[in-house]
């Protein structure tokens, strides 16, 4: 009976904490740096408490109850730090399921640079799953999503929805973009070599307009071993 009535009463510490959690967000008045900082006091209670998946679900809910008071920013908010923290914990389905919520979040609000974090962010969880076929995909949704961002930079500085974290530079996004053509580029190179070496093309030029010369010199080297053995085999009978 005692360890009952303790389990009951470390429950109920956990369930008021999060209702007084809930109620702070829930103001009209709230700010999104107060947020974050109660976010991370409660996740931490939580987590020392051995409760991850209780808190991914109460938070879950309440990000919904957020979006459907208006408050869209702090419902991103709290989708975009829930993600991080199921992947810490290996909850590779759940941290995949709400990082395409927070992807698709940013695409409505035609926040590229936040779009582009998400599918930076999902390409980390495929690579770490080894998971090739969506790692492919996101790749390309991130080499068009690049492109987008670089060619409308200023808007999309507009369209940069935080208080927390600067805009990623101009120059950031293109070093984004010729990593991930190289990145494509290494998944094609046996399959279709042709296809690899024009991506390592545009990957080398991007660098020697950023005047990356070691880049630029290792990608020459590469695309001429590369074409080489493309050849070799255009060649066979």
């Amino acid at each position: 009976m005692k360890v009952l009535f303790k389990l009951g009463k470390q429950n109920d510490i956990f369930q008021s904490a999060y209702a007084n959690f809930t109620k702070r967000c829930l103001r009209p008045e709230q700010e999104i740096l107060s947020a974050k900082n109660d976010y991370i006091e409660i996740r931490d209670l939580f987590v020392h408490g051995g409760k991850v998946e209780d808190f991914c679900n109460r938070t879950v809910k309440l990000s919904d109850e957020l979006k459907i008071n208006g408050n869209s920013r702090l419902s991103d908010l709290l989708i975009n730090e829930l993600s991080k923290l199921c992947i810490n914990f290996n909850m590779q389905a759940k941290a995949e399921e709400l990082l395409h919520i927070a992807l698709e979040n940013s695409r409505k609000k035609n926040d590229g640079l936040h779009e582009l974090a998400r599918l930076t962010d999902l390409e980390y969880l495929y690579k770490n799953l080894n998971d090739r076929k969506n790692l492919f995909n996101i790749l390309q949704q991130k080499k068009e999503c690049c492109k987008k961002v670089i060619a409308e930079y200023e808007q999309n500085v507009k369209n940069y929805d935080s208080i927390l974290k600067k805009p990623t530079p101009k120059e950031g996004v293109q070093t984004q973009l010729a990593f991930t053509y190289s990145d494509l580029a290494h998944m094609l190179e046996r399959r279709k070599p042709k296809d690899a070496v024009n991506l390592y093309t545009k990957c080398r030029n991007i660098y020697e307009s950023l005047g990356r010369e070691r880049e630029t010199a290792y990608l020459n080297e590469r695309i001429r071993r590369l074409s080489e053995r493309y050849e070799k085999l255009s060649l066979k009978p």
